[in-house]
């Protein structure tokens, strides 16, 4: 009886042969999925540090943007605010006049109406470059 169970067990040469095949077929098909999943990762964090650079550099206009239309806004309010004490100083009603206009008008400009232009212009792939 031991005899038997053990020539049951026992497989033949080709049965053997098949099953290093099979494990041989499973071991290139599993280094080939290992590759393929390496270079999609190798994929994804090259995205992702485009991605990261893109956000810096949009980061940078903004800065920029702010930066210089704040800067110019206060020189326009300074230029405005001097003109109409001027204008008190001299008793000039048109001159307290407009320059009291223009200081409204300039506060009605947001400067931040002008963003969405800047935000098209980051996504707009026909865009080159960006001036501020």
């Amino acid at each position: 009886m031991k005899n038997a169970i053990v020539n049951v067990l026992k497989p033949t040469p080709l049965q053997a042969f098949e099953g290093l095949t099979m494990l041989l077929d499973i071991a290139k098909e599993n280094h080939k999925i290992t590759q393929e999943e390496q270079t999609k990762r190798t994929n994804i964090n090259a995205m992702k540090e485009f991605e990261i650079e893109k956000i810096r550099a949009q980061k940078e206009v903004l800065k920029d943007y702010f930066e210089k239309t704040f800067i110019e806004r206060r020189i326009n309010f300074d230029k405005m605010f001097d003109i109409l004490d001027r204008g008190i100083e001299e008793n000039n009603l048109k001159l307290i006049e407009l320059s009291l206009s223009s200081i409204i008008e300039i506060a009605k400009d947001s400067p931040l109406k002008q963003i969405e232009k800047l935000r098209s212009d980051f996504y707009n792939p026909n865009v080159r470059e960006i001036e501020i």
